[in-house]
């Protein structure tokens, strides 16, 4: 299967426009015909995924159904207020419409986004007679998604490929720039078994340049021409280093717009000989040319490799001797706003890794020799790897014939329901704290208030414990503060809101210090000198729902770097 996916001959590009309505374009109708009338220009087809609020705009629809009959429509999954309040939803309001809490389906809880899925859908189909199968958004959680394959049996999806920060939405660790089938429980990860395949294809909107786009994404075939010395040209070389490769523009900016670099865009995409086909057109090739898992596939440019499998992610610089990039693809591996709604403004999503240059620099494997071996569920080197591979539960390291061999451990306890173990409850920790009523309890023999209480481990925290674990020995900082209001969306509450932190010592091996005065601390010069005299050499701390864990000053006031972070967890290492 590798041998074949790594010589595909095929070569596609998909046109995607999302059509939204902006309080700074006065004219979206006009807009859609602008940009239309360059996709018509080239006889090109295209896929429009409109939201909620145009397709409540008559106008708009106007538009749309001029359309030819090569132009496929479907739907855009932002959350506006006018589709909360049609699917019975409170929105959430703040300071922008883009911020993740908001304009994601993963900031509602899993019953809001039922409603708001079937009131969009129900929004579509009065428009065009017919419920689209071809859906996006720059981030659509796992559960929407088998929500609207299952019920609307929808094929594609439209996600935005590989950035650390852009936007402040961080998708961190997905296929680079290339098509694959989900994760049942994890939008981000490619399934690795039929029984975790969610049967639709996610293609990645602007694709990166494997080099320079790891480090920032605006080397892209979406932001190349804001940055200097890069023109029609590099969105001309960028396209050719992928079979399938996905281009468009959004469909709000003012009619001048489309004029300009869109129509550069689309005479080059006109002039490839790459097949032209709309989202479902190339899912369906898709499906029936790879009918079982995503293949492997490698992307290589200017000395850089990528190689990727249902397994893992392998980022390999050749020209400068090292691994930047080494990810994990568990197969139970659950994200962190399946069952809980996203509450921050920024989207995070991390996939599991052991080498991450962007965020640790210091987790580079430097190699002697680039000619790495790459297997579907292993790879191979001459070169021993970091001593942390053989401590890592994610991976199994042994010496096969002269090579280091790293093979996959698929699964990994706790990535799927997190983990849970038993402590005293709330109330029997207060009645500890009061030795007045602690005695009054044993007097009176009142035993039913001395009792236990399960609490629940994210499988964010468990890898950013595994992550912690394979640190350098130290002392841990945690915060000495519970969340006795904070509400849970998990069967048991999260450990962190009751102060138990014993999981922490427990999972990273590593001692803990609680500490509360650093963080309450009246100004940076007290709450520096505070945390030098604990001795700590990393700080723990932990973010879910509406309770956030959070340095009380700048990195730079206290002397620490952040150096892991993802949905629930930051660790930052004191300096």
């Amino acid at each position: 299967m590798m041998n074949e996916a790594l010589a595909i001959a095929a070569s596609f590009i998909t046109i995607v426009n999302p059509v939204r309505i902006s309080r700074y374009n006065p004219d979206p109708a006009a807009s859609l015909t602008a940009q239309y009338s360059v996709i018509n220009r080239y006889r090109l087809p295209a896929t429009w995924l409109f939201t909620f609020d145009a397709l409540s705009d008559p106008k708009l629809i106007n538009v749309a159904n001029q359309m030819d009959q090569r132009q496929e429509k479907g739907i855009f999954l932002e959350v506006t207020p006018g589709l909360a309040q049609s699917a019975g939803v409170t929105y959430h309001q703040s300071a922008s419409w883009h911020f993740a809490n908001s304009v994601f389906l993963s900031g509602y809880t899993q019953e809001e986004r039922l409603k708001l899925i079937d009131t969009v859908f129900a929004k579509f189909k009065s428009r065009f007679g017919y419920h689209p199968i071809s859906v996006g958004s720059w981030w659509t959680d796992s559960f929407s998604l088998e929500f609207m394959q299952r019920k609307y049996s929808i094929t594609a999806n439209l996600g935005v490929s590989d950035q650390y920060s852009t936007d402040n939405y961080q998708v961190w660790g997905t296929y680079w720039s290339t098509p694959y089938y989900p994760s049942l429980i994890h939008a981000g990860i490619p399934a690795s078994t039929p029984e975790t395949k969610l049967d639709i294809v996610t293609i990645q909107w602007a694709p990166r340049e494997p080099r320079r786009g790891y480090y920032s994404s605006l080397y892209s075939t979406q932001d190349y021409f804001t940055t200097p010395k890069l023109d029609i040209n590099y969105f001309t070389q960028l396209i050719e280093l992928f079979s399938q490769v996905t281009v468009g523009l959004e469909s709000d900016f003012t009619p001048d717009v489309y004029g300009n670099e869109f129509a550069k865009q689309m005479r080059v995409v006109s002039q490839k000989a790459a097949s032209k086909v709309t989202m479902t057109e190339f899912a369906n090739w898709y499906k029936q040319q790879f009918p079982g898992l995503s293949p492997p596939h490698q992307v290589e440019s200017d000395g850089m490799l990528w190689y990727q499998s249902p397994f893992y992610r392998l980022g390999i610089d050749k020209t400068n001797n090292k691994i930047i990039d080494f990810r994990v693809y568990p197969s139970d591996f659950r994200e962190p706003y399946f069952q809980w709604p996203n509450a921050e403004f920024d989207l995070r999503i991390n996939i599991p890794s052991l080498i991450d240059a962007v965020q640790d620099s210091s987790e580079i494997w430097n190699i002697t020799d680039t000619d790495i071996k790459t297997e579907t569920e292993y790879f191979e080197s001459k070169n021993k790897p970091p001593e942390r591979f053989f401590r890592s539960k994610l991976v199994e390291v042994k010496q096969v014939n002269n090579n280091w061999r790293v093979e996959i451990n698929t699964k990994t306890e706790g990535l799927k329901d997190g983990r849970v173990f038993s402590d005293w409850s709330l109330e029997t920790k207060h009645l500890f704290k009061s030795p007045k009523n602690l005695i009054k309890t044993i007097i009176k023999l009142d035993w039913k208030k001395f009792k236990k209480e399960n609490y629940w481990v994210s499988p964010e925290e468990i890898i950013a414990l595994e992550k912690l674990r394979l640190l350098p020995f130290g002392k841990v900082m945690v915060v000495n503060k519970e969340c006795l209001q904070c509400p849970w969306f998990s069967e048991f509450r999260p450990a962190a809101f009751a102060n138990s932190r014993k999981y922490v010592s427990e999972f990273s091996q590593k001692p803990i210090i609680y500490n509360q005065s650093i963080f309450t601390a009246d100004d940076r010069s007290t709450a520096k000198t505070q945390l030098r005299k604990t001795g700590a050499k990393y700080v723990y701390l932990t973010k879910y729902d509406n309770h956030r864990e959070s340095l009380p000053f700048s990195p730079g006031d206290l002397g620490v770097e952040k150096i892991y972070s993802n949905a629930n967890v930051e660790i930052w290492k004191v300096n």
